[in-house]
């Protein structure tokens, strides 16, 4: 059984406080190389069957469903270790998410690929008080795996307000339009960024030349509805290990995502917790 990493006491301190981490080679020249190959496979499916010219991006929703070797993206141990620290036990996929966003060397860098945004559902949820204020609950988190060259700015990188999960408003805006103190992450091959749904995010130009290529994968309480399947296929779920089949939201009990001591094979994270 994958034995969870969790977060360090400094990881997880940078963690609430940001919203964000990086997580400098998660992945191996060899895991990069392999998922690489994943990315491509999919991204040629995904242009032949749709018709989309090599300009386009190309965005995968429910990878793992067309993808199985995504299995051992989704239960990484620093993945599975993180969530436990960031969200608990309880929890599933909500999402995996293959980009493939290509080159615009001619947009404006003011350019956005996506807006400013937090994620969450529309309409947004109730605002909690905190210590910090009145902001949004904490829902979910992502773990962005990054396969391509993004360590100089404008190549498509993630951007990120740092802070900005502690507020459920909007980030105040410079005389540009840009959210005061917005930072690009820079990152190189098999590097990974943790980042929960409260921290406001954006997609800017790509002028690196080359294709910006990463892989998201989501988590959410398992009391949620995932975003992007509603049940997963038994010919996955055959293939999964117990953890794996947890994060695929199997279940033996209907009753198991709220009341999770009612089937506790359900839950073999709560081991670790």
């Amino acid at each position: 059984m994958e034995t969870p990493i969790r977060l360090s006491a400094e990881q997880k301190a940078a963690f609430d406080r940001d919203g964000f981490l990086l997580l400098p080679s998660l992945l191996s020249s060899e895991e990069v190389t392999h998922y690489l190959s994943v990315v491509d496979r999919l991204d040629a499916q995904d242009r032949e069957e749709k018709s989309l010219a090599a300009d386009q991006t190309v965005e995968i929703r429910n990878a793992v469903s067309r993808a199985p070797e995504l299995l051992d993206l989704i239960s990484h141990p620093v993945a599975t270790g993180s969530m436990l620290d960031i969200l608990g036990w309880n929890i599933q996929l909500t999402t995996s998410h293959v980009f493939v966003r290509v080159p615009n060397p001619n947009e404006k860098a003011n350019f956005k690929a996506i807006d400013w945004h937090a994620d969450g559902p529309n309409p947004r949820p109730p605002v909690v008080e905190t210590e910090y204020g009145v902001t949004e609950p904490k829902l979910y988190a992502k773990i962005g795996y990054f396969l391509t060259d993004l360590s100089a700015e404008n190549s498509g990188n993630l951007r990120v307000v740092p802070g900005s999960h502690r507020a459920a408003t909007k980030p105040p805006l410079d005389e540009n339009g840009e959210p005061i103190g917005a930072i690009q992450i820079q990152t190189k091959p098999g590097d990974a960024v943790l980042f929960e749904n409260r921290c406001w995010h954006a997609v800017g130009p790509n002028y690196a030349g080359v294709p910006r290529k990463n892989i998201y994968i989501g988590y959410c309480h398992r009391w949620m509805k995932a975003i992007d399947f509603q049940v997963q296929s038994e010919e996955l779920l055959a293939q999964a290990t117990p953890i794996q089949k947890q994060l695929l939201g199997g279940s033996t009990d209907e009753l198991s995502f709220y009341l999770p001591d009612r089937a506790p094979n359900d839950v073999p994270l709560k081991q670790f917790a």
